[in-house]
């Protein structure tokens, strides 16, 4: 048995997961206009009074938050644990 032929299941993992990331990254990007984490929809009139205006023609309003940004943080703190319990058990080189 050759010594080496995890590193290719492992290489090819990572391009499979790499590209499904970014994937989902993209459509979720795309839609975050439309797409959000809330119990309660609003109408475009109820979210258009709630603007506040910043010098520098910088607005904001209280929109849902975007399934982008929820995805990140979510991503985030799994490749956190995954990363630890990784080193735990296949330690450190």
């Amino acid at each position: 048995m050759p010594p080496y032929t995890w590193l290719a299941k492992q290489n090819a993992l990572f391009i499979v997961g790499v590209g499904l990331l970014l994937t989902i990254m993209v459509i979720l990007a795309r839609g975050s206009r439309v797409w959000g984490f809330t119990t309660q929809k609003k109408t475009d009139e109820e979210l258009a009074k709630d603007v506040h205006e910043f010098p520098g023609k910088v607005s904001e309003t209280q929109r849902p938050v975007p399934w982008l940004i929820w995805f990140v943080f979510v991503a985030y703190f799994l490749w956190a644990v995954g990363y630890v319990v990784w080193n735990a058990v296949f330690g450190y080189p």
